[in-house]
């Protein structure tokens, strides 16, 4: 039981190297394969992904342990595992089957900041959720497509726009999640009874209150307020229209907009935390390392790795 160490797995996904098949891989961006048999890997300490990984469940069952708690993963559901997650434990018998992309938060984080906008709900699903989301049979045929043509496009090392035939495979495999998403909750009637017109204006107007004030308002309390509704009924809306708890929206956005202003190399680590109104930058620090899982310098130094690596694989 051990996790692959081999120079064209680097991502660390986290099978053992056994049940490996059928690799696609570009340095350490974007990384795709095929998983068939069984394993049973536990840790002496938490790991967490280096990478965000993605795996769709096509048969059998995987049982994985996230932040001490117990999650079974049946046929045609997808697993979500942000660099957050802190995994203990992986099992998968020898009927399992999956497929598995990895790729450097940077790479959602550009696709969903400079391509089309996806709903604020399947974006916060990907960073704050371990998904489960069971898919139709149809489906489930189109992701597997999806993630094979991504493979075959990642090892077409010889085409001129190997890069963005990558980007784009995995652009589809999203916007193929996000609509099989749509079409299964935004349609929908919801658990709880709750007015859907009334619901779905004040998540709308929600999303733009943070917009506006996410730099510097934190608690619901105050975009309860403004809303002129009661904290908790803000609450059950968010969470019934998002499958995301309201605090973690809150959180999620702030450590979204932190990221993004860490990308400027004008602004120092403490101007950006005084700009997203923590105390002080030892605040800051501890805020983004709980949801980024690296410390805001470490997360800079790994965007500036990221250029010059792009910058050399263009100029080859």
């Amino acid at each position: 039981m051990k996790e692959i160490r081999q120079k064209s797995a680097r991502p660390a996904v986290l099978f053992g190297q056994k049940c490996v098949k059928n690799i696609g891989y570009i340095d350490d961006y974007i990384f795709a394969c095929e998983i068939e048999g069984g394993d049973h890997i536990s840790y002496s300490k938490p790991r967490r992904p280096k990478y965000h990984l993605v795996i769709l469940v096509l048969e059998g069952v995987l049982r994985i342990i996230i932040n001490g708690k117990e999650y079974s993963f049946g046929k045609n559901t997808y697993v979500n595992l942000p660099v957050w997650a802190d995994i203990y434990e992986i099992e998968y018998a020898s009927d399992f089957k999956a497929l598995v992309t990895a790729t450097d938060k940077t790479v959602i984080e550009d696709i969903f900041r400079n391509r089309n906008p996806f709903p604020p709900d399947f974006r916060l699903r990907m960073g704050h959720s371990f998904g489960g989301e069971i898919f139709s049979e149809k489906d489930a045929q189109t992701l597997k497509s999806d993630v094979r043509n991504l493979i075959l496009s990642l090892n077409n090392k010889d085409h001129y726009f190997a890069e963005e035939l990558n980007y784009s495979y995995f652009y589809i495999l999203l916007t193929d999640m996000a609509d099989m998403m749509w079409r299964r909750y935004g349609k929908g009637e919801p658990s709880h009874n709750i007015d859907m017109k009334r619901s779905e204006s004040i998540l709308k107007e929600f999303f733009s209150l943070l917009q506006k004030h996410i730099k510097e308002e934190t608690e619901l309390d105050f975009y309860a307020e403004q809303l002129c509704v009661s904290k908790k009924y803000l609450s059950m809306i968010v969470k019934e229209k998002t499958r995301v708890p309201a605090g973690k929206v809150i959180s999620a956005l702030r450590a979204e907009l932190a990221a993004e202003m860490l990308r400027d190399p004008d602004l120092s680590i403490q101007q950006i935390a005084l700009r997203l109104s923590f105390s002080d930058q030892s605040s800051f620090g501890k805020f983004f390392r709980k949801h980024a899982g690296i410390s805001p310098l470490k997360y800079r130094q790994s965007l500036r790795k990221t250029l010059l690596t792009l910058r050399s694989s263009r100029s080859e």
